[in-house]
């Protein structure tokens, strides 16, 4: 196996990207999971009037999402491996919550609370990845290039005001 020349740059990076993504997920989802199990309490109070539970599960519900989110604006978009980026983003955010809401211990509930379980696991995958893969496609995100050469003028930064300023030692 031959390593990537040096007249293909960007070859053999989209791994490095993706494991980047996935880790950047991992642990943004773990954040911000145990931030809204805090705020969510820790204790499962039976008394709670429906509202107050409804917003302790959808703040628990959103959080790797909005992990997912923090992950894509760590890591910077790149025109090869962007896919492979979005799907380990998608495998990175189920981390979280596996991690700080103890899922594992879901099985002892019986296999529709397991299934239910797989598929809200799923279902933060599937959700992360695409607002990853949303985010880096922004418009704003997108760096322009050319390959057309500047003119010997236009090398240096231009001030607001439009004058290059002074050229030469003495600047």
């Amino acid at each position: 196996m031959t390593p990537p020349s040096r007249e293909e740059p960007g070859r053999g990076h989209g791994w490095r990207w993706a494991v980047l993504a996935f880790l950047a997920a991992v642990a943004a989802s773990t954040l911000t999971t145990a931030l809204a199990a805090a705020v969510a309490g820790r204790q499962s109070d039976l008394a709670l009037q429906p509202v107050e539970l409804a917003l302790r599960v959808a703040v628990l519900l959103i959080a790797p999402c909005v992990g997912a989110v923090l992950a894509a604006v760590v890591v910077p978009a790149r025109s090869r491996g962007g896919r492979l980026a979005g799907v380990a983003v998608g495998l990175g955010v189920p981390v979280g919550p596996l991690l700080v809401l103890r899922l594992d211990q879901v099985r002892q509930f019986g296999l529709p609370s397991s299934l239910l379980t797989l598929g809200v696991l799923l279902a933060w995958g599937v959700v992360g990845a695409a607002l990853a893969a949303g985010w880096w496609a922004r418009p704003g995100r997108r760096v322009e290039r050319t390959d057309l050469p500047l003119a010997p003028g236009l090398a240096d930064p231009v001030e607001a005001g439009g004058d290059p300023g002074p050229h030469g030692p003495a600047a």
